[in-house]
C-alpha cells in the first residue's frame, strides 16, 4: 500500500505540471486566435501602430520585455494584414486573406503562442555580412536588439544566472573596442 501511495505521489506533480502544459498550449492558442481576429480589424499602418501600441500599454514588465512582446505582435499583424511589403513578397501574400491562410498554416502546424508564430513568419537572414563586408548595425535594427537581449535575459535566467549575475558580467565588457 505504501508503495503505490509513493508512486501516486511521485506522479503527481508530473501529472500537475503536463495540465498546466495543456492549460498554457490552449492559453497561447486563444491569444493568437484572438491577435487574428483582429488582424480583420486593422487595415492601415497607423491602424497597427495604434494597435501595438494599446495592447504595450498594458504589459507588465521591463521595458525590453514590454518592446519583444510588442514585436511578435507587430510581426504576425505585418503578415496577417498583407502591410509589409518584404513579408508579403517572402510569404507571396497579395492580400491580408492570403496573410491570414499564411499565419493560419503555422499555427497549424503546431505554432502556438506569439513568440513562436512570431519567430516562424520572420524572413530568415543569411547573416548580417554584406559582399563587400560587415555592415554596421543601424536604427532599424534597434528593435532586433531588443529581441536580442530578451532572449539573452531569459536564457541567462533558464540556465540559473541571476540578474545580478548578468549586470556584473556586463559590467566586465569593454564596450570601447
Amino acid at each position: 500500500m505504501k508503495a503505490e501511495n509513493i508512486q501516486s505521489n511521485t506522479s503527481a506533480p508530473f501529472l500537475a505540471g503536463r495540465n498546466f502544459g495543456t492549460f498554457s498550449t490552449e492559453t497561447a492558442r486563444t491569444i493568437v486566435a484572438r491577435l487574428m481576429k483582429d488582424a480583420k480589424t486593422i487595415h492601415t499602418a497607423q491602424d497597427m501602430k495604434d494597435y501595438c501600441n494599446g495592447y504595450k500599454e498594458t504589459l507588465k514588465g521591463t521595458q525590453g520585455s514590454k518592446d519583444s512582446q510588442t514585436s511578435y505582435v507587430r510581426c504576425i499583424l505585418k503578415v496577417a494584414t498583407g502591410l509589409d511589403a518584404k513579408l508579403c513578397e517572402y510569404h507571396k501574400v497579395k492580400t491580408p486573406a492570403a496573410g491570414q491562410k499564411v499565419v493560419q498554416r503555422q499555427i497549424d502546424k503546431g505554432t502556438a503562442g506569439l513568440d513562436s508564430l512570431a519567430k516562424a513568419l520572420r524572413i530568415p537572414s543569411a547573416g548580417k555580412a554584406e559582399v563587400d563586408g560587415e555592415s554596421e548595425p543601424t536604427a532599424k535594427d534597434a528593435k532586433a536588439l531588443s529581441d536580442l537581449w530578451a532572449t539573452f535575459i531569459g536564457d541567462a535566467l533558464t540556465h540559473g544566472h541571476t540578474k545580478s549575475d548578468v549586470a556584473a558580467f556586463i559590467a566586465t565588457l569593454d564596450l570601447a573596442k
